[in-house]
């Protein structure tokens, strides 16, 4: 697995993770500090992810081209 790129699913569920996050981190003072230190880790590494190019996924490198 090259871990130097991201696929389609890959991007959506990372785009996904991050909106769960702001919104949990958005809530204030309902989370604790921990809680809140953490999620802003995670939030920071999916940021960096998504900064991956797109890989094609296996489908579409196998699929016949259309004209």
């Amino acid at each position: 697995m090259n871990h130097d790129s991201l696929t389609d699913f890959e991007r959506t569920s990372l785009d996904r993770l991050k909106l769960a996050a702001d919104i949990l981190l958005g809530e204030g003072e309902v989370i604790h500090d921990a809680l809140t230190v953490e999620l802003t880790i995670f939030r920071e590494r999916v940021e960096r992810a998504l900064l991956l190019p797109i890989r094609p996924s296996k489908d579409s490198r196998t699929a016949p081209a259309t004209t």
